[in-house]
């Protein structure tokens, strides 16, 4: 190589670091204050609360509910019930057997980001439906399972899984 060319090569690569040093020391990053990292105190709720209020946030100091709610029936219902079972039962044949059903009932409350699996399982707990697992599938195949919506529904053990999925999506 010749001395012309290496001079050339030497100024290159001088020129080019010195492209670099001048973009590095003007960029935004280089020229920016350091940050400095300050520790905040723990907040009390009823100050994180009003916090979150000033910023537009929804906030509820009730927590949901651990286990749903059962409804049970009234007794004058259950006395008129019997009442009417033993007049039924009086008026059939020996060989008609009469079967009683309980039909169980429940406001199923869901609140925003309860999965569907946790859904069936309180409608599971409530008798509300037999297989928890079966509602999933149910809901899986007809795309409902992602579509579960918040809110309070009454749902009874009469009702098919269609017609709770209806209610509750």
């Amino acid at each position: 190589m010749s001395p012309h060319a290496l001079r050339g090569m030497a100024g290159g690569i001088a020129l080019c670091a010195g492209v670099i040093w001048v973009t590095y020391a003007l960029s935004p990053e280089a020229t920016a204050e350091p940050v400095t990292i300050v520790e905040q105190e723990e907040l009390e709720i009823s100050e994180m609360m009003t916090a979150l209020q000033e910023a537009g946030y929804y906030v509820s100091a009730e927590a949901p509910p651990e286990e749903p709610v059962v409804e049970e029936p009234q007794t004058e219902e259950m006395d008129s019930a019997a009442e009417e079972e033993a007049l039924i039962d009086e008026n059939l044949p020996e060989s008609v057997t009469v079967e009683t059903v309980n039909v169980y009932s429940m406001t199923l409350s869901i609140t925003s980001g309860t999965s569907s699996h946790d859904v069936a399982n309180q409608l599971e707990q409530a008798k509300i439906i037999d297989s928890a697992s079966e509602f999933l599938r149910y809901l899986e195949r007809n795309n409902l399972a992602e579509k579960v919506r918040a809110g309070d529904f009454d749902v009874n053990s009469a009702m098919s899984y269609q017609d709770i999925a209806n209610r509750i999506t």
